[in-house]
């Protein structure tokens, strides 16, 4: 059988399997051949917005990765960058993209995508860019992955697949994945909160007075990070990874960090004020290089300066290094 032969007999499979999912969700109505069309989707242009300096602004796009950067102009600006090219099935056209003016901003949206939408012979690209005046405050109620840069008003954002990527952000951040790795560099706030299902969280240059950081499945890593504040706190946990933090840690402050599985690096200044309790069901515990005793399985408390704030350091199965000395194990 020729390779020409092989590669119809394939596409033809192809076919038969997505219109009989087009047929049943279609509740057995005869929808196969009237589902496949030639698909070519173009963005209708938005005209910018003048919201304010200081906008509320909704994005609210399931199935797109959005953008989001500064105007240079105080508006707000909305470019729809979806293209769809070739023969798709598809229970109804791709939905344009939605601004509207709100009363305290501005409000982007796209309905549901259709149930069914298979690339054939084509192409698809589902993404839009947002520019708005720095003092916004950003909430991403829905989407498929982030990119959010030089805000200073606030950010929240919720991605059901995709990663999430925050840089140059000031006031409170809050941001999750429900699948897909986050990343913080250069933010500055009261509190940051970050959260995967599935992804490693990365932290770079985070100065906050409240950190929560989770993921379910992956490493944590935090460099340059510092918790400070009148009553500071920070909660890091995995539940399937290690975790890397080089940090300072105000005093009078309340602190956790653990993970089911993996080994606990920390590095802290010398000049550090803290309590330091540690634990491990399997492994090791030491103190720049030093191990504190034989049964490293009983929980051990390490003083560093007057020792006002409270760490506990835990792992059920790896070790923990505390470095004080500046050095840090990669």
């Amino acid at each position: 059988m020729s390779r020409l032969s092989v590669v119809a007999m394939l596409l033809a499979a192809e076919v038969l399997i997505v219109g009989t999912a087009v047929y049943a969700l279609g509740g057995g109505r005869p929808m196969f051949i009237h589902s496949m069309h030639h698909a070519d989707f173009t963005a209708a242009p938005v005209e910018p917005v003048a919201a304010g300096e200081t906008p509320q602004v909704v994005i609210d796009d399931a199935s797109s990765r959005v953008k989001v950067g500064v105007s240079n102009d105080g508006l707000v600006h909305v470019r729809d960058m979806t293209e769809m090219r070739g023969a798709i099935f598809s229970t109804s056209s791709y939905p344009q993209l939605r601004v509207t003016r709100t009363a305290d901003g501005v409000r982007i949206e796209r309905t549901a995508a259709p149930n069914v939408s298979v690339e054939l012979f084509g192409f698809s690209t589902e993404a839009i860019q947002v520019d708005v005046p720095s003092g916004s405050h950003v909430q991403i109620a829905r989407c498929s992955g982030a990119d959010v840069t030089g805000i200073s008003g606030g950010v929240s954002v919720k991605s059901q697949d995709g990663h999430v990527t925050l840089s140059d952000l000031r006031g409170n951040v809050d941001a999750s994945s429900d699948d897909g790795y986050l990343t913080a560099t250069n933010v500055r706030g009261d509190r940051l909160a970050l959260e995967s299902s599935d992804g490693h969280l990365e932290l770079t240059d985070v100065t906050v007075g409240s950190l929560v950081a989770r993921t379910r499945d992956g490493r944590i890593e935090a460099t340059n990070l510092t918790i400070a504040g009148a009553r500071p706190d920070a909660t890091l946990h995995s539940d399937d990874g290690p975790l890397r933090v080089a940090g300072t840690f105000g005093p009078n402050g309340s602190y956790e960090l653990s993970t089911d599985e993996g080994l606990v690096n920390l590095r802290v200044p010398q000049s550090s004020d803290l309590a330091i309790e540690a634990s491990t069901n399997d492994g090791r515990i030491d103190v720049d290089g030093s191990s504190l005793a034989r049964d490293d399985s009983a929980p051990h408390t390490i003083r560093l300066g007057a020792g006002s704030g409270t760490m506990k350091l835990a792992t059920s199965d790896g070790s923990i290094h505390i470095y004080t000395n500046g050095d840090f194990l990669q």
